[in-house]
């Protein structure tokens, strides 16, 4: 077996302790039972592998070996942090790779038309969203593409809406282009998140320029109805905020939801005093190859954001990109209900076996968003952050939950306290991994509570 063909798939389950788990943990029997049968549903007839764990341990992957090295857990049984998937991705992507690769030269390029010609027809296709052409602009991600905007109506010192919790790598971007950021907590009933609109509308002032929708929510998983964009669009409009709608995670839709894009509400005003992001790079776990685009109807804005972006796009990205576009959609429609029933799995779990974590189950995104306060009560996270904390160091109570997971039951989650105000007593939990793996996960995340 190739060093990363699987990585020796025997050694990996070995290491994983799924084998052991199977055998009776909390979640064997029964629940086992259950997860098999889900699996077995969500696979159907497809002709698509997401069952089979495929380990990427020795790849330098953030989400696996960047976590063996900062817990020091060569036995680590799942990386459920960073928002990446650990499926083999799907084979157009691999053969378009492999064929572009027996070209052995990698001069300049010239980015072909079909490649954004590709993006408007996925969009047009799955949404019935027209985008014009001539409105594109390629990033080499969504984050260069919100610096860009940013940069191009908020000079530094302004301040940016951001619906909390929300994604933590917004916070980066305002960051890097010298903005503020204004967090708006939303209401949080049992789990179920919503938007203020009284208190987004309090929270704007004389210097606040931006807002950045997230759409779907990461990491509450929220789909945004029209009702929802429209009123949050038409109180940006009205105090003269742009709205910068970061929407790549939007080919997630769990089963009952619907997503919206921005871009298709139907005031044409609203529509126009917004700019949306998108990417390939989390339906098909391309990040590493670093390749979006954005687009706006108002050819003012996107004209400004064209001006302060430097799309350094690499062959290969483009030529996975493209193939994913125009190949990939079996692949992703069969991932769909794997991803559904994955959410189910820890829903229903974590109800079963775990009475001191709280979740529901997310409307899109491959992300749970764990309610942990019973954990962090028992285990005194508060004092122990207290503690630990100094002038160049401070340390939240989600940040102590988080190593105790990784330390007790050898999971590496994502501390609730990064995504802004509302993240406290919560941990994110990336789903997108096969069942076994997920099943080992929760297995060992429940045994470690009842040690407690």
């Amino acid at each position: 077996m190739a060093k990363h063909d699987g990585l020796n798939r025997r050694s990996f389950l070995k290491r994983a302790g799924i084998t052991a788990f199977a055998a009776g943990a909390v979640g064997g029997g029964p629940l086992a039972a259950v997860a098999s049968a889900a699996a077995a549903e969500a696979a159907g007839n497809t002709k698509f592998d997401f069952d089979t764990p495929y380990s990427r341990v020795g790849t330098d992957s953030v989400k696996w070996d960047q976590q063996i090295r900062t817990y020091k857990k060569p036995n680590l049984i799942a990386g459920m942090g960073i928002a990446d998937m650990d499926f083999r991705c799907a084979p157009c992507i691999t053969n378009a790779l492999a064929e572009r690769i027996k070209h052995e030269n990698w001069g300049y390029l010239d980015m072909p038309k079909d490649y954004t010609d590709a993006i408007g027809a996925w969009n047009k296709k799955r949404y019935n969203l027209e985008i014009d052409p001539e409105s594109l602009v390629l990033t080499t991600g969504v984050h260069p593409g919100l610096i860009a905007a940013l940069r191009s109506i908020s000079p530094p010192g302004t301040k940016v809406l951001l619906n909390t919790p929300t994604y933590n790598g917004f916070y980066g971007d305002l960051r890097a282009t010298g903005t503020l950021p204004e967090d708006v907590p939303m209401r949080n009933d049992s789990g179920k998140f919503s938007i203020d609109f009284d208190e987004f509308e309090r929270h704007i002032s004389s210097d606040t320029h931006a807002y950045i929708l997230c759409n779907p929510q990461n990491p509450t998983g929220n789909m945004w109805s029209q009702e929802d964009l429209m009123k949050i669009g038409q109180i940006c409009l009205q105090h003269r905020i742009v709205v910068l709608a970061d929407e790549i995670h939007c080919d997630f839709v769990m089963k009952g939801a619907k997503y919206t894009p921005f871009a298709s509400l139907p005031d044409k005003k609203v529509v126009n005093n917004s700019i949306t992001f998108k990417a390939c790079s989390k339906s098909f776990s391309l990040a590493a190859m670093k390749n979006a685009w954005c687009f706006s109807t108002n050819p003012d804005l996107i004209a400004k954001v064209r001006a302060n972006n430097r799309a350094d796009i690499t062959t290969l990205g483009m030529v996975a990109n493209k193939a994913a576009l125009t190949e990939g959609a079996e692949w992703l429609d069969q991932l769909l209900p794997y991803i559904d029933s994955n959410h189910e799995m820890v829903a229903n779990y974590v109800k079963a076996n775990m009475p001191m974590v709280k979740c529901v189950k997310a409307q899109g995104t491959y992300l749970q968003w764990l309610d942990v306060t019973a954990v962090a009560d028992k285990i005194g996270a508060k004092q122990k952050a207290a503690s630990m904390s100094t002038g160049k160091r401070m340390v939240s109570p989600e940040q102590v939950v988080q190593d105790w997971f990784a330390e007790n039951a050898k999971v590496a989650l994502n501390a609730g306290s990064s995504y802004g105000t509302g993240g406290q007593n919560h941990q994110r939990m990336n789903i997108a991994t096969s069942k076994k793996t997920l099943q080992a996960a929760l297995d060992s995340m429940a045994m470690a509570l009842k040690k407690l």
